[in-house]
């Protein structure tokens, strides 16, 4: 599903609600069979560490850490086993194109790089919701188009949701759905 609006439409604040990181001023938010709205913080991080995951356009990377650590990261809190770890992020490098890239830090890599890093990092714990807001809104034309491209097919072969926000009209071409919102209201929907 793919929001849009002008900047200050509330995008992102509809997001980070929907994830559990803001709270909202009025209504219900259901995510996965579960209020987020009713939860208190300890259960809206307990939804965000097992069932949702983010991906961001400034890709939030741990810069003195190395890809493999990034994307190792969610899973080491999780305390899974090393050997079990090593393994999920092998996997998700390699998903993402940067088998051999596991050992550079952010530095050393492109921004498309450092995003497919992110969703390698969001994807560690096989979260039910995946969002993204504005996953390519530092990218290049062609870096964003493959981005997006990989999102798609991760979403597809991971069965899981995927909702993102953007103001590029290519991104909005490749939703099952879209929405749109003015100053915070929703105004259209299209399946």
């Amino acid at each position: 599903i793919v929001i849009s609006g002008g900047t200050g439409s509330g995008k992102t604040t509809l997001l980070n609600c929907l994830g559990g990181l803001d709270e909202p001023t009025s209504g219900r938010i259901t995510v996965g069979g579960k209020d987020v709205t009713a939860m208190n913080e300890d259960e809206r991080t307990a939804l965000r560490r097992d069932d949702v995951a983010f991906v961001f356009q400034t890709f939030g990377l741990v810069p003195m850490l190395s890809a493999a650590e990034n994307v190792g990261l969610p899973l080491r809190m999780r305390r899974v086993p090393s050997v079990e770890r090593e393994d999920r992020v092998a996997r998700l490098l390699d998903l993402v194109g940067l088998a051999d890239h596991a050992r550079q830090r952010p530095s050393e890599l492109s921004g498309g790089q450092q995003q497919r890093v992110a969703i390698a990092r969001a994807l560690a714990n096989s979260p039910r919701l995946l969002i993204a807001d504005e996953p390519t809104g530092q990218l290049d034309a062609d870096t964003g188009a493959a981005i997006m491209s990989l999102l798609q097919s991760v979403v597809s072969s991971e069965g899981m949701t995927a909702i993102i926000s953007t103001h590029d009209p290519s991104v909005r071409a490749l939703a099952n759905g879209t929405l749109r919102l003015a100053d915070g209201v929703l105004t259209t929907s299209a399946a």
